[in-house]
């Protein structure tokens, strides 16, 4: 996992399947990024790498769209492959979210 900023964008990058084994690990990583860069306009989720995303996962994601729409910051997904569309687009993502295929 890693987290960057970038022109007043905070980056978090999984950089592992979202799956129930990491969740917790990732969640916790997640919160403190957001709590450590409170300033940045907007939050993006690099996916590079993220094939399998089971219901944790996708709960992990509306989670951080959720904190971040509580905090008027726009949530984006990038580097997003043709696993991770078919999961995004089943539970509609691109409805609330802007993603960005690889």
């Amino acid at each position: 996992m890693k987290a960057y900023t970038q022109n007043d964008v905070l980056v978090l990058a999984p950089n592992t399947n979202l799956i129930a084994s990491h969740i917790e690990e990732i969640r916790n990583f997640f919160l403190a990024q957001l709590k450590e860069f409170p300033n940045e306009k907007s939050v993006t989720l690099d996916v590079k790498g993220v094939d399998v995303v089971d219901s944790l996962g996708v709960n992990l994601i509306i989670g951080l769209y959720k904190e971040t729409n509580a905090n008027s910051k726009e949530l984006k997904i990038i580097n997003a492959g043709e696993k991770f569309m078919k999961i995004a687009n089943f539970f509609r993502f691109p409805s609330i979210l802007t993603i960005e295929n690889e």
